[in-house]
């Protein structure tokens, strides 16, 4: 009897710990939306030039690597660099996802977009826009928001320079 008993309890432990890995499906096309409101979000978040708002959408282990800057890494540096940029008066950012992948199991996505920047040139004084894309990797919260564990962004090319061929 202990034979059986033994048998039918693996095999009930198997059973649940395959039901158990099998969790439910991730409707990707709900995640992806709400990796866009979260972007929506942070885009107004930047245009009320709060440095701790713009940094909110970090994680804890984030790094942010902006063309021309060195790498912040965490909320901390990430608001700070966002406090010296705000300072500047003609300081602005802008951008939106082209598109929006998310992982099969729900835990991790990223977008991939373009964005318009602009800002005070240091060396001409004058002000400056720049365009170019980036790429931003999110991870999802315990309470099921998304954050941005790794972001980068490279310019385009100048006004008038001619494009590379795809």
């Amino acid at each position: 009897m202990i034979i059986k008993g033994t048998a039918f309890a693996a095999s009930a432990l198997a059973l649940m710990l395959a039901n158990g890995c099998n969790a439910a499906p991730v409707d990707a096309a709900k995640e992806a939306a709400a990796v866009r409101a979260t972007e929506v979000q942070w885009n107004v978040d930047t245009a009320a030039r709060d440095p701790a708002k713009f940094a909110s959408h970090y994680d804890a282990d984030a790094v942010d690597i902006a063309p021309g800057s060195d790498p912040m890494h965490g909320p901390a540096a990430i608001q700070a660099g966002m406090a010296e940029a705000f300072k500047d008066p003609n300081f602005s950012l802008t951008f939106s996802a082209d598109k929006v992948e998310i992982a099969a199991d729900g835990d991790m996505a990223y977008s991939q977009g373009h964005f318009t920047e602009t800002e005070t040139s240091p060396a001409a004084q004058a002000k400056l826009v720049q365009s170019g894309s980036y790429v931003t990797v999110y991870k999802r919260q315990v309470d099921g928001s998304w954050k941005a564990v790794a972001d980068i962004a490279s310019n385009g090319p100048p006004s008038g320079a001619p494009k590379a061929a795809n």
